[in-house]
C-alpha cells in the first residue's frame, strides 16, 4: 500500500473513530481539537504537492548542460523547495541570448556564401545558386590558383574578402564555444588569412588551401553545434514550461481541496491573515450523520454530496466572502463586516436551503441536513478562540437534535 493509501485509509479510520470518540467525551473539547486536528494534518500531508527530489535533480542536470556556471548555480531551489522568481527570470534571459547568437551565426552563414559567390564572379566565374559552402570554397581555391600570379588588383579584393570573412568567423566561433566546444580551424584559418600572401603561386594556393580546409572543417562543427544547440534549446524551453506548469498547478492545490474545489484550512489561514483583527462572523457547517450516508450508500455517494455541498457554499456567498473545506464533512464559511445576528440570519437561510433542495447521487436523490455553529470575531480575541467558539455552537447544534443553527455559548 502506497502513502497516499495509508494516509486515506487514516482518514477513513478517523471518520470512524472521531464520532465514537467524542460521543464517549462530549465534553472534553481537548479531545475534539486533538482529532480535528489530527484529521487536518493527514489531509495536508496527502495533499501537500511536491516536485520529488530526484526528478528536479535530474532535470536540472540536463538544464546546466545547456546553462553556463553563473545561471546553472540558479538552478538550486530555495528552502522551500521551489526555484525562486528570479532566477528563472534570469535563466530565461540566458536562454534568450544564447538563441539570438544563433540566430546571428545562422545569419552570417548565408553572408558568408554570398560573398564566397560575389568573390567568384569578380574573377568571371559563377558558382552556381544552388552550390554548397564546401563547393563555392572550393571553385573559389580554384579560381584563385589560376589568377593569383596574374592579376595584382585581385589580389587587394582578395584582402578585402578576408577582412570581410572576420566577422563571420568571430560570430561561428562564438557559437562554438557557446556550446561547450572550441574552434582551432578557425583560429588556424584567420592567422592564415591575415598573413601576407606570398609572391608565389604555389605558396599562396597551399596557404589558402589550408584555409579553405580549416574553414570547412569549422562549418561542419558549425552545423553540428547549431542542431544540438537548437534541440537543447527547445529541449529545455519544453522542459521549464513544464516544469512552471507543474509548479502552478502544485501551489493551486496547495491551496485548495482536490474533492470539491474550495479553499482548504491553509488558504483559510492566509485569508484571515489578510483581515487582521477586522470584526467577521465566523461559522462552522457540518453534515448530518455523515459517516451513516457512506456506510449506507457508499464512499462515492459521499463524495457527491461533499462536492455538491461545496458548490452550493460557493454559490451562496459573496465575492469578500470565503466559503472553505476544513476537513472531512466539515466546512466553513467566513463573513467579513457581518454582525452574529446577520451571520445568524443567513447560517439559517443556508440551512434550510440544504435540507429543502435534495442531492443527486447515483444511489438517487437523498435529503442531507447540516448542523451549524456560528460566532462572531472581534479585536479582543484571537481566531483561534473564534475558531474554537464555533466549534463548541457546533457541538450545542449536534447535542440539540442536529439541522439547527446555534450560536457560541458566551453569546447566547
Amino acid at each position: 500500500m502506497g502513502l497516499t493509501e495509508q494516509i486515506d485509509q487514516l482518514l477513513m479510520d478517523m471518520d470512524i473513530l472521531r464520532p465514537v470518540a467524542i460521543a464517549a467525551m462530549p465534553d472534553d473539547q481537548d479531545l475534539r481539537a486533538r482529532t480535528r486536528r489530527m484529521i487536518s494534518q493527514l489531509e495536508s500531508i496527502r495533499h501537500s504537492p511536491a516536485v520529488p527530489l530526484a526528478t528536479y535533480t535530474w532535470l536540472s542536470s540536463l538544464v546546466a548542460q545547456f546553462l553556463d556556471a553563473e545561471h546553472g548555480a540558479l538552478l538550486k531551489p530555495a528552502a522551500d523547495g521551489k526555484l525562486p522568481e528570479a532566477a528563472k527570470v534570469a535563466i530565461e534571459h540566458h536562454a534568450d541570448a544564447r538563441r539570438q547568437l544563433l540566430a546571428q551565426a545562422l545569419q552570417d552563414i548565408p553572408t558568408l556564401q554570398m560573398l564566397l559567390e560575389q568573390s567568384c564572379n569578380r574573377i568571371g566565374r559563377k558558382a552556381g545558386r544552388d552550390a554548397s559552402l564546401t563547393e563555392r570554397a572550393r571553385r573559389l581555391d580554384a579560381l584563385l590558383q589560376e589568377h593569383l600570379q596574374q592579376d595584382a588588383a585581385f589580389r587587394r579584393e582578395l584582402q578585402q574578402l578576408i577582412a570581410a570573412f572576420t566577422p563571420s568567423m568571430n560570430a561561428i566561433a562564438s557559437v562554438v564555444r557557446q556550446v561547450g566546444d572550441d574552434a582551432p580551424e578557425l583560429r588556424q584559418a584567420r592567422e592564415i588569412l591575415e598573413q601576407e600572401l606570398p609572391a608565389d603561386a604555389e605558396a599562396a594556393r597551399a596557404l589558402l588551401q589550408a584555409a579553405r580546409q580549416s574553414i570547412q572543417q569549422a562549418g561542419t562543427k558549425l552545423a553540428t553545434a547549431s542542431e544540438k544547440l537548437n534541440a537543447t534549446i527547445q529541449q529545455q524551453v519544453e522542459k521549464m514550461s513544464a516544469l512552471s506548469s507543474q509548479l502552478q498547478q502544485a501551489e493551486s492545490e496547495a491551496r485548495n481541496d482536490p474533492l470539491t474545489g474550495l479553499p482548504n484550512r491553509r488558504r483559510l489561514a492566509e485569508f484571515l491573515r489578510q483581515m487582521a483583527s477586522d470584526a467577521f462572523c465566523f461559522l462552522i457547517i457540518d453534515i448530518d450523520f455523515f459517516k451513516r450516508i457512506n456506510d449506507t450508500y457508499g464512499h462515492d455517494v459521499g463524495d457527491e454530496i461533499l462536492q455538491q455541498l461545496g458548490r452550493r457554499l460557493q454559490e451562496s456567498i459573496r465575492d469578500s466572502d470565503l466559503a472553505a473545506r476544513i476537513g472531512g464533512e466539515e466546512f466553513c464559511i467566513v463573513y467579513p463586516g457581518t454582525s452574529i445576528d446577520t451571520g445568524m440570519a443567513l447560517a439559517d437561510k443556508l440551512r434550510q436551503s440544504i435540507a429543502a433542495n435534495s442531492f443527486d447521487t447515483q444511489r438517487g436523490a437523498l435529503t442531507v441536513t447540516v448542523s451549524i455553529g456560528a460566532a462572531e470575531h472581534n479585536a479582543s480575541r484571537s481566531h483561534s478562540a473564534t475558531f474554537k467558539a464555533a466549534d463548541q455552537a457546533l457541538y450545542l447544534s449536534k447535542r440539540d437534535g442536529r439541522n439547527q443553527v446555534s450560536i457560541e455559548p458566551a453569546a447566547q
